[in-house]
């Protein structure tokens, strides 16, 4: 079961994910929709550290990025290897690749 650690820092929202995200899919799903439509959250920190995420499932998490980008939102993403990056791709201004949270701060500013 997928397992989603979320913490709030400088108006950042930064969440973990801890399991399979390919077989729980809709649990992400379910926590994005409700902290960008139902909270109004905007910055997201996506941590995808030593998970393995299938291109089946790439395509879904593009479409919910781009829900984000359409709120108006910018999100950057951690632990994403090569491969990935390519597949999800750019949005210039909105979407960012880092290798540590950490360096989310250099991105999303309020």
């Amino acid at each position: 079961m997928l397992k989603i650690d979320i913490e709030v820092a400088r108006g950042i929202l930064f969440l973990r994910f801890d399991g399979n995200i390919n077989n729980d899919y809709n649990v992400f799903e379910k926590e994005i929709n409700y902290l960008l439509y139902n909270q109004g959250i905007k910055y997201y920190v996506l941590d995808f550290e030593n998970m393995y995420i299938e291109d089946s499932t790439i395509s879904k998490i593009k479409n919910k990025l781009v829900e984000i980008f359409l709120r108006c939102g910018e999100v950057v993403l951690c632990g994403i290897d090569n491969d990935t990056k390519l597949k999800i791709g750019e949005t210039k201004d909105k979407l960012y690749y880092v290798n540590e949270e950490r360096e989310a701060f250099n991105y999303l500013w309020m």
